[in-house]
């Protein structure tokens, strides 16, 4: 005799709670990836042909090594956008891939700032009179913005975070 009650009945699948921090931390990737996606070709014009707007020197290695930045920087932008999508869908790729954008952003983010300071103190750049001021001041702002870094490693590593995605498989 067949037993009706469980003919086309499922198991109930567990409810995953999404803790808030991983819906806080998808947004902010997704603003600030498609917002680095829309500025940087902007930025990138600008510094390339900044010599044509104001009177300011930029040789052709400074371009080349900018370029190079903004190509990475792009990149990053959409690394981060795609993470934000995939924290927002519990995906159990993007909490190990906001690690390691966190922790691959703070490298890029200190050797950056490291290269600027050896640059300025090898003379190969001068910032315009006054502007040594702004200088600090950029160079600090972009150490600030470290602490984004930083807040995603502490908040992805938590146990509330790590329960929820081990429970999608991740």
């Amino acid at each position: 005799m067949t037993d009706f009650n469980q003919i086309g009945t499922q198991v109930p699948q567990q409810i995953i709670e999404k803790p808030m921090s991983v819906t806080v931390f998808g947004v902010l990737n997704i603003v600030f990836g498609g917002i680095g996606l829309l500025c940087m070709p902007f930025v990138m014009f600008g510094f390339l042909y900044a010599d044509k707007f104001v009177q300011v020197e930029i040789t052709f290695a400074d371009k080349i090594l900018s370029l190079f930045g903004f190509i990475v920087g792009f990149g990053f932008s959409i690394w981060k956008l795609t993470l934000g999508i995939g924290l927002l869908t519990l995906r159990s790729w993007a909490r190990r891939g906001t690690i390691g954008y966190a922790y691959a952003d703070i490298v890029w983010t200190l050797l950056g700032v490291g290269w600027n300071i050896l640059a300025l103190y090898l003379g190969w750049t001068t910032p315009m009179e006054g502007g040594l001021t702004a200088y600090i001041g950029g160079t600090c702002g972009v150490l600030f913005s470290l602490i984004y870094c930083v807040l995603l490693l502490i908040f992805m590593q938590t146990a509330k975070v790590k329960q929820a995605f081990s429970a999608v498989g991740g």
